[in-house]
């Protein structure tokens, strides 16, 4: 397992020195001191950001009114969580990443890890037929899969087999692909965001016969990976993050896969003949190299998925969102969240952005309509969603773009 050894190196200096060298030392000082002097003269407002603790409960006015005082600054970026340290108790701890803000979960797109193993993801698995076949090429590689397949593929016919063969007799690793094939969670609401997963848990212990405990979930193009109401719910039922991938092996050229094998890696395929060719030509590659290709659960050290017998699944009651408010969190251009949903609904009713502008991504358009909003309190025109702009923002009082 990686560690981290901090070398200290010390140097010993001795000799006299003459006086004139001595003297020459004593200038050098007083410019030291001088710089540090004149740097502490600046303005303390050069490292200072504002956070102001908030909540988002769906609606467009649940914050307290804030005092309308312009802000000269607005909130840094969250810094990303510190990293861990070895410890023998639990020895995968650096080899798993770790959350970027607080309250978010970790996004697994590789291992730290200089063990030769690899893991190699199959989504969608839009078919029986086809799941058989990657089964087959892994086995005949001695390779296990992750399967992210949507719920809408588990539940066509034969999926029950086909999904059955590949968890008890190849050991293959079941998660969350969400039930429909392009759902985008960033955009639904409470209840159908939690339908979307759920569901698609559902079906899969349908297939199985037992309740079966997933670790991962993977979103559709990658899109809301930063979405804290997302995270929120997936830590509520045990998830330990969202699974991404360090290369798509979909939109790689044949010959260039072996070229990218690297310990840690995960690989990105989906379910059709094309990427089983390219799957066969990084298998191929892979056992040439040494490398042990398996699951995501043995990458990152985590147990099996648990399968509970003797539980009837139909009879199970979909989860709510336990945490109704979300807390206001620094937020982008480029996000894609719920709470940029939301963010767009309230600068509609305000009148900076047209009707129907609400797509939950954050792009260009809801940029300069914050800047706008922004600059009518006299705030930092940054365009930037941090807390304080989303608190006056969702205030009672907060002036609409007519108001003078």
């Amino acid at each position: 397992m990686p560690r981290r050894t901090i070398h200290r190196r010390r140097r010993a200096q001795g000799g006299c020195l003459s006086f004139a060298i001595a003297a020459l030392t004593v200038v050098a000082l007083a410019l030291v001191m001088a710089i540090v002097v004149t740097n502490r003269l600046k303005s303390p407002a050069d490292n200072v950001g504002v956070q102001v603790a908030g909540k988002r409960d769906g609606s467009f006015v649940d914050a307290k009114n804030p005092p309308m005082t312009p802000s000269p600054t607005p909130s840094p970026e969250p810094t990303p969580s510190p990293e861990p340290t070895f410890n023998p108790a639990d020895p995968f701890a650096l080899v798993r990443p770790q959350p970027t803000q607080e309250g978010f979960l970790p996004i697994f797109t590789k291992a730290n890890t200089d063990q030769p193993q690899i893991a190699i993801t199959l989504d969608e698995c839009s078919g029986a037929g086809i799941t058989r076949k990657f089964a087959d090429l892994a086995l005949e590689y001695n390779a296990k899969l992750t399967l992210f397949p949507t719920g809408e593929s588990v539940m066509k016919k034969g999926m029950d087999e086909a999904l059955q063969y590949c968890v008890n007799s190849l050991e293959f690793e079941i998660e969350n692909r969400c039930f429909s094939t392009t759902a985008k969670l960033y955009t639904l609401n409470d209840t159908l965001m939690i339908s979307e997963i759920w569901k698609q848990s559902l079906s899969v212990s349908y297939v199985l016969g037992a309740k079966y405990h997933p670790h991962f979930l993977r979103l559709y193009g990658r899109d809301g990976e930063n979405d804290l109401r997302t995270h929120t719910f997936l830590k509520q039922e045990g998830y330990m993050g969202i699974a991404g991938w360090t290369y798509n092996g979909s939109r790689m050229e044949e010959g260039r896969i072996g070229n990218n094998l690297a310990p840690g890696n995960i690989y990105y395929f989906k379910s059709n003949n094309d990427d089983l060719e390219r799957m066969r030509v990084l298998m191929e590659e892979a056992k040439h190299q040494g490398y042990e290709m398996v699951t995501l659960n043995e990458l990152f050290g985590y147990e099996p998925n648990l399968i509970e017998t003797g539980v009837n699944v139909l009879t199970e009651d979909m989860p709510e969102l336990q945490e109704k408010n979300i807390p206001y969190y620094f937020m982008k251009p480029g996000d894609c969240t719920w709470a940029t949903n939301l963010l767009q609904r309230r600068l509609t009713d305000l009148g900076y952005l047209p009707p129907d502008s609400a797509d939950g991504v954050y792009g260009s358009s809801t940029a300069a309509a914050l800047s706008a909003f922004q600059a009518k309190l006299g705030m930092a025109a940054t365009g930037a969603a941090d807390v304080l702009t989303q608190e006056r923002l969702f205030a009672d009082d907060a002036p609409s773009v007519d108001e003078k």
